[in-house]
Order: structure tokens, then sequence, then C-alpha cells
């Protein structure tokens, strides 16, 4: 199922309704122009599934998987340009395993692993 924004409502614990039910589904999300900003995967309300989010320009900015609401595998974001900005790697449980980061030219800013 995939859905406009506008027709889902959030209730007290933050889960995503659409029609009176909890979400199953993708959800879009418009700017002002119509245009396409964001793409989000729910199961049952909560976020699950694929992420995705794009500059006004349409160039992605951003894209990951989640699994009940945590960040899992590898996410991306990108500057404007197109530049990669950053690499983040999650495991399973959500927890982040290695992070980085570039500047808008491309150099590497940050290079980190974390354990658990």
């Amino acid at each position: 199922m995939l859905v406009e924004h506008e027709d889902t409502y959030l209730d007290d614990d933050m889960r995503v309704h659409y029609e009176g039910e909890l979400l199953t589904g993708e959800v879009i999300h418009r700017d002002g122009t119509g245009r396409m900003v964001a793409q989000i995967s729910y199961v049952e309300g909560v976020p699950s599934g694929p992420q995705a989010e794009w500059h006004s320009d349409g160039s992605k900015k951003n894209e990951g998987q989640t699994r009940y609401g945590l960040a899992i595998g590898e996410w991306r974001k990108w500057y404007p340009n197109g530049q990669l900005a950053a690499h983040s790697v999650f495991s399973s449980e959500g927890c982040l395993k290695s992070r980085k980061e570039w500047d808008e030219e491309g150099r590497l800013t940050v290079d980190k692993s974390y354990t658990s």
C-alpha cells in the first residue's frame, strides 16, 4: 500500500495510522510544489523497511533500512552536489558499528568503528 503523508496520522505512541488502522505500507512525503521528498516504509505503524529522502533538486539525500523503528544495515547520506556525505553501518539490533563522513569535496573527515 502506498499512501500520501496527508492521509495518515500519529497516535499517542507515535505509530502511523491510515483509515483508522495501523499502517503497513509506504508513506510518500511531498514538498510545497508536490515533489516527492521522502518515502518511508511501515509495518503496523512503525518504521520498518526501506527509507529514502531526496533533495529539492531530486537528487538522493539519504537512504537506509529500519526494523521496528531502528536503523539497521547500511545508511548513506549525500550532499546536494551528489558527493557522499556519510556512510554508517548498523547491526541487526540497531547498534552503530561504523561511520565515515566526507566533506563536500570528498575528503574523509570521520572514520570511526564502534564496539558494543
